[in-house]
């Protein structure tokens, strides 16, 4: 029995580890492929957003690679990911795959609940064993996002242009080519090294921009035109509000916890949206658009895909937002039909209003910018 398992950023990593640790074969399909997305895109509902896209050419290349069975996750609320298990199992039996699905309730996830859905993939492993995979998962999402975090520092302060890039996709040809948690630790040790060794420009003073929004597009730089480099390059030190610990942190760790920890995001969005919920991540959208002015950053950029509701919603509160804590934010919608040369441009006049602003200590706000791309 073999398992595959869609991409979200550097979530395979972690999915990588889970499984290897607990014995399990998969096949992994490739972080970025347009072919896969095409094949997702000839499969999926026509308005389907681009991460159900995405993820349906995912599981088309398991699935055509040996695979027999799919690790996903499902859950309710008001975003339709919830709903993305069921209705891509039902495309794919009527494409001709017949497929188990392993589905994990994202909203409501246990270590309980990740035990008993992969304990009989684990013949002869014990509760301790798997629990000991459960962790080493869990570590390795929390120390990769340092590695995202310390690149996105050494980027923008680099003296050798282009150094961070490489170090950075060396660590993933490394990453993918290396089994076991063991090697993976050693390899992400010596990347954090080699960034900390690299030659900076300790003077430089970046302009810090905040990136929120849906976390599939936030959190995955195949789909986002790898928005973290492209900024980094020009000069921007980059604060990702949607990594993959973050989900994490307040999706499984803090549910562990006897006592209830707030998120800090979605309770300080509720100063505009006077609600609990509005579906998937647009409250803290907003929440962490206010803090990141709170916090003194320069700009915010929105992203998140063509369709999602929750993040519309959130979007026609920052009008309000810019105008009450005044900073500047740009939204960018993707779909696959989103050209990347107008996505630059946009993203490179943000940059450029931005640097002016502070050049000339100027503080009226900046129309909105918010448009498809």
């Amino acid at each position: 029995m073999k398992i595959t398992f869609p991409h979200m950023g550097d979530s395979y990593i972690a999915v990588k580890v889970l499984l290897e640790t607990a014995g399990i074969d998969y096949v992994m399909p490739p972080i970025s492929d347009r072919n896969l997305l095409e094949q997702g895109i000839l499969h999926s509902p026509e308005f389907a957003c681009l991460p159900f896209k995405t993820i349906m050419g995912d599981f088309i290349y398991g699935l055509e690679n040996g695979a027999d069975m799919i690790l996903f996750g499902g859950g309710c609320g008001q975003c339709r990911f919830g709903y993305f298990g069921k209705l891509q199992s039902e495309i794919l039996k009527s494409i001709g795959y017949n497929v188990n699905f392993i589905y994990l309730d994202l909203s409501n996830i246990s270590v309980k609940e990740v035990l008993e859905k992969i304990r009989p993939l684990t013949e002869g492993k014990s509760k301790l064993e798997l629990l000991k995979a459960i962790f080493c998962a869990i570590t390795a999402v929390f120390k990769v996002d340092r590695i995202n975090r310390l690149s996105r520092y050494t980027r923008c302060r680099e003296v050798n242009k282009g150094e961070t890039d490489r170090i950075m996709s060396g660590f993933h040809n490394e990453i993918q080519n290396t089994r076991g948690y063991k090697s993976i630790n050693e390899i992400i040790r010596s990347t954090a090294k080699k960034l900390r060794k690299m030659p900076l420009d300790r003077k430089y003073r970046p302009i810090r921009i905040s990136l929120v929004g849906e976390i599939y597009v936030a959190a995955h730089p195949s789909i986002n035109f790898e928005i973290e480099r492209k900024l980094g390059n020009m000069g921007v030190e980059v604060y990702n509000t949607m990594g993959i610990s973050y989900w994490i942190k307040e999706h499984f760790i803090k549910k562990l916890l006897p006592f209830k920890i707030k998120n800090k995001n979605h309770e300080a969005g509720k100063e505009f949206m006077n609600t609990d919920d509005i579906g998937g991540h647009g409250l803290s959208t907003i929440g962490a658009s206010i803090r990141s002015a709170k916090k003194g950053f320069d700009g915010v950029v929105h992203i998140y895909p063509f369709t999602c509701m929750p993040e519309i919603i959130a979007q026609s509160t920052f009008s309000e937002v810019q105008k009450k804590y005044e900073i500047p934010i740009i939204t960018l919608i993707i779909d696959e039909m989103t050209g990347e040369a107008g996505y630059m441009t946009r993203l490179e006049a943000f940059v450029d209003m931005i640097k002016m602003r502070r050049k000339l200590s100027f503080s009226p706000m900046p129309r909105f910018f918010s448009q498809k791309v």
